[in-house]
This record gives structure tokens, sequence and C-alpha cells, in this order.
């Protein structure tokens, strides 16, 4: 895992350079064009679609490439080819608007393979995959920033300290994204050889294959407005101040957008959970509509500062868990083409949003960047409509997370943590000594899981609106006899669908000091008995007891102080399907899932309690 973490910073080091490459020449060619065309707008659309075609019109073979060959040598080829370019431009003086172009080629084939990546990087580190997305595009967001600060000031006719210097530079950081490229290597990172038609073919195979997946699908689609509209307001902010102000104000404006892209990055990382992380997307959406309104209404000549930066803070944090949830859906082996189709998505849609600004500005009808913004803000509002109603359970979960974060301080371990499954199948049981297990639980398993609570919780005044429309647990009637168990059913159900269940055998609280466990109940085993190769996650929940949750001292939530800071420890065993002999027998099933349970205490340096619980 220590290896696997050093090769993700030179998979961070290689794709900085290479965006840092990219933007310099990008700035640098706009500039060279806009003193020839003498229309700042018209040189900045020239750049922009240069470079971005390689991407659109080529996406089968750069989804073909990604999706056969190693991408380890996807990504040192590519990087060694636009090495090459740039010092084939340099030695013959070329035009720096057609290098870019060559070099676009390169980057285009470079993206899918470094996006296609980053799965198996989480896997191999053991660092969640929307905190690799956010270092990842935290790096891509500052490198924009500083590719637009040198090209600008390494640009001949500038007069700075640097000007002339455009092609050492390039060569640099071109070279440092070729050796930093060498190590980004990864075994969990999987392709799929095929011929080549059949490659060719298959970008369009796969990509009906991720559209048939509701959350590829869906992420996919937001991610492709979202970055359209984020991408339009930019531009019409840069456009804003390139007819003004030419020297100083493009390069403020990025400068203040890129920081705040970067930031934002940096702060989507902080939530690892791939649902909870999602939560943050009606957050940033609602954001980006003020910073769209902020931006209208302030004053011409100052003030644009802090709308750019909460511009780009907003675009970093719907950015990031919107790829994550792409990528986490997208199926392993159409990978390499599903990058591909995601790169083709996210220009098109913005190209098009473009275009269509651009027939409205020549009509008249936007006639200033005022106007521009609004149009922009007017989607806007409309998405954030959209994203409340589709992600308002995650947004919830997100906001009390924040509330209980200073409250409980929960980590994972024990074998299991490197063995927990992201799809399938997995049952989940556990002791239950306060009300919020299943929400330290929830927030430590990397994935949704539906909990079993009892009505005496479950019924509780605004828990049940939170069990019902954000947890959606399945609600367990408190009786001491009866003849049908339909939410053992809803248990079966989501099981077969593929999805996690939490079941506290136990079926109450701790009540007692002296006695750690109860003795499990038979709706564990009539559960594996209907799904007996269902992977079985034992877990050992520590510090619950005592919690202001639990029956420590008096009834829960009463008479005592809340809880702050308090650490909470769960051991986790390694999730596998019960031996058929066990589960063969109704009483030794229970005996040993609760003999599992007391045993897990030992990955928190615990005794484990060796007679059988009452």
């Amino acid at each position: 895992m220590y290896g696997a973490r050093i090769r993700l910073i030179s998979l961070w080091l290689s794709q900085t350079a290479r965006v840092l490459a990219d933007w310099c020449l990008r700035v640098a060619a706009f500039l060279m064009w806009y003193r020839g065309a003498g229309s700042a707008g018209d040189a900045w659309h020239v750049a922009t679609a240069v470079f971005i075609a390689p991407f659109v019109l080529l996406s089968p073979i750069n989804g073909c490439i990604n999706n056969g060959l190693p991408r380890r040598w996807v990504l040192v080829g590519s990087a060694a080819y636009t090495l090459a370019i740039v010092c084939l431009f340099a030695a013959a003086q070329g035009s720096w608007m057609v290098c870019l172009g060559a070099v676009a080629l390169g980057s285009a084939i470079y993206s899918p393979a470094r996006y296609a990546m980053l799965p198996a990087v989480a896997e191999d580190t053991g660092i969640p995959l929307p905190r690799v997305n956010g270092w990842i595009e935290m790096g891509g967001a500052s490198a924009i920033v500083g590719g637009a600060a040198l090209g600008w000031a390494a640009d001949a006719g500038s007069g700075t300290p640097l000007a002339g210097l455009l092609i050492p530079l390039l060569l640099a950081l071109n070279a440092v994204s070729f050796l930093a490229a060498c190590p980004a290597s990864f075994p969990s990172d999987l392709r799929r050889p095929e011929p080549l038609g059949r490659a060719l073919t298959g970008f369009f195979r796969d990509s009906l294959r991720i559209g048939r997946v509701p959350e590829a699908r869906g992420s996919l689609f937001a991610l492709a407005c979202f970055q359209a509209i984020v991408t339009a307001g930019s531009g019409a902010m840069v456009l804003h101040v390139l007819d003004r102000d030419l020297s100083q104000g493009l390069l403020q404006t990025m400068v203040w957008l890129g920081a705040g892209a970067g930031l934002g990055c940096l702060t989507a990382a902080w939530q690892g959970h791939p649902r909870r992380s999602l939560g943050l997307v009606p957050l940033g959406a609602s954001g980006l509509f003020l910073a769209l309104a902020w931006r209208i209404l302030a004053p011409e000549e100052g003030g644009s500062w802090l709308p750019s930066f909460l511009l780009g803070f907003t675009g970093g944090t719907i950015n990031v868990p919107l790829r994550a949830a792409y990528q986490a859906a997208t199926p392993v082996d159409a990978r390499g083409n599903g990058m591909a189709a995601m790169n083709t998505a996210i220009y098109v849609c913005t190209t098009a949003l473009s275009l269509t600004m651009v027939g409205l500005i020549r009509l008249g009808v936007l006639p200033n960047s005022s106007s521009q913004l609004g149009l922009l803000a007017g989607m806007v509002a409309l998405a954030v409509v959209w994203a409340w109603y589709q992600l308002y359970p995650q947004t919830v979960e997100q906001i009390l997370e924040i509330l209980l974060t200073p409250l409980y301080r929960v980590r994972l371990r024990g074998p299991g943590c490197e063995h927990l499954r992201r799809g399938g199948p997995l049952l989940i049981v556990a002791n239950h000594s306060a009300y919020l297990d299943p929400f330290w639980l929830s927030k430590a398993v990397p994935r949704t899981v539906t909990p079993m609570m009892t009505s005496l919780f479950y019924d509780m005044p605004f828990i049940r609106w939170c069990m019902v429309h954000i947890v959606q647990a399945i609600r367990v009637p408190v009786s001491k006899f009866r003849r049908e168990a339909p939410e053992l059913e809803e248990a079966i159900d989501v099981l077969r669908s593929g999805g996690c269940v939490l079941i506290f055998p136990e079926a109450q609280l701790r009540r007692r000091e002296e006695q750690p466990l109860r003795l499990f109940g038979q709706g564990v085993w009539r559960i594996l008995q209907e799904l007996p190769d269902t992977p079985v996650l034992v877990c050992w929940i520590e510090g619950g007891w005592g919690s202001f949750t639990s029956y420590y001292n008096g009834p829960p939530l009463r008479g005592k102080r809340p809880d702050w800071w308090r650490r909470i420890d769960i051991a986790v065993d390694e999730p596998k399907p019960i031996e058929p002999k066990i589960l063969a027998d109704q009483q030794m099933t229970r005996h040993y899932l609760m003999r599992k349970c007391l045993e897990c205490r030992r990955h928190l340096g615990l005794p484990v309690l060796l007679s059988e619980p009452e």
C-alpha cells in the first residue's frame, strides 16, 4: 500500500505537469493569435476549439487505446509524443497554434488513461475514490492557474523577465510529465485487449452499456451540464475583462477562478464516502447560482475577484463527487472507453452551450457579459432544483455528518478494512450498544448501508422522517412473538439487488455493564438461509456504551452530558460467506456469529470474552 501511494504521487506530478504544459501553450498560442487576429474573443475561441477537437473527434480511438493497452504505457507514450512535438516545433520555429493542435492529440489520449486508472488507484492505495479524485482535480485546477501565468509571463511580447523562455518551459514540463508517468503502475488496473475492429466499435458498445447504468448515466449527465455552465461562466468573466484590460484582467480573473477551483476540489476531497460526497452537489450548485448572481450585480470596475473565486470553488465541489460517482459506476472492463466518453460528453456539452451563446451574442440577444451570466444563472437555477430533488438525502446526510463530526471520532480497524466490497450483496452483523450505532457504521463503511431498525428508535419524532426519506431503513416491529416477519423479506430483497444490509441480531440495545452481548436472534439465520452465499461482515463497535445515546447510567438522551470528540472504534473481520455445515443449524449459526463478534475485539487490543453470552 505504501508503494502504491508513492506511485499515486508520481501520477499526480505527471498529470499536473501535463496540465501546466497544455495551459502554458494554450495561453501563449492565444496571445500570438490575438496579435494577428485583433479580436481577443475570436482568438480565445480558436485556441479552445483547436485544443478540444481531438478529445471529441477521436474519442473512439482514444477509448480503444485506453481500453486495450496497459494504461501506464499509454501515459508514458502520450507524454513522450507531446515532448517530441514540442521539440520538433521549437526546432522548426513553427506556428504555436498548430503546435497546440498537435499536442492536443497526445493530451486527448493521456486524459482518459489518467481518469481510468483512478478506481484502481483507490483500491491499491486504500484511499477512497472521491478523495483520490479531489487530490487529482486540485492538482489540475492549480496547474491551470500556473500554466496560464507561465504562458503569459513567457510570451515573447509580454516584456516580463520570463519573456522568451516559452520553449524551455514547455520542454521541461513535458519532460517532467513523461518521467513521472513511468512509475505510475497499479496492479488492480485491468484492461480488455480486443482485435482492432472490435476495439474501435467497443467505444460505442461500452457507451451504450454505461448509459444503461442509472448511476453512471445520471452522474455523467450532471457532470457534463455543470462543467459546461462553469466553463461558459468562466469564459464570460474572462471575455468581460479582455476588452477592458488585457494586460492584467485576464490573468487576475483566471488566477481567482483557478484558486477557487483548486480549493473547492481539496474541500470536496475531505468527504471520502462515495454516497455522502454526492451531497456536495446541491450545495455546490446553490453556491454556483450565488456566484453568477453576485457577478451580475457586482460593480463594473471592482469587486469581481470574489465572485470569480466563488465560481471556481463551487465548480470544484461539484466536479469531484460527480467524477468519482461516474468512475465508480463504470464497468471495470469499460473504463478506458468510459473515460473517453466522459471527456466527449463534457466537451460536446460545453461546445454546444458556447456556440449557442455566441449565436445569441451575434444576434444581439446577449449584448454584454451581464446578460450572458444572467442566462447561465437561469440555467443554474433549474439545475439547483433538479440537484436538490435528486440528491437531498445525501445532502442531509452530509449536513448531519458535519454536525456530528465534533462529537464523535469514528475509526474502522481490522483485516476487513482492505476487503470491503464496494458492490454486490453484503450483510453486516454487529453488537448494539447505542442509538447511533447505525450512523457510525454508515459513516465508516464506504457504501450505501440499509440498516434494520427497531420501531422503538425508528418511530421517534424526526428520526422517522430520516429513516423513511434519508436512510431508507427497514422497520422492525418490537414484539415478543410474531408469525410473520416482512422486514426479513425486505432485507433479502435488498441483498438480492446487490445492496448492503446492517442487522443487530440482539434486537435491542445493551442494558447492563456486565452483559456486553445478548443472545442473537434467529432473523440473521433466516436471511442467510435464503441467500447462503452472501458475504457476512462481522463487527464490534467499541465506545458506544457510555455515550449519550446508550443505557449507561440511565436511559439514552436523558440526564447525561452530550458527547464531545468521543472515540468510536469499529473492528471489522474479513467478510466471507458462512460455511454450509454451520449454516445448516440455526443454533450453531447464531452462536458462531456471536463468537466472531466477540473475537473482533482483539483487533482493537481488547480482551476477547470467551464465555458465551446469555
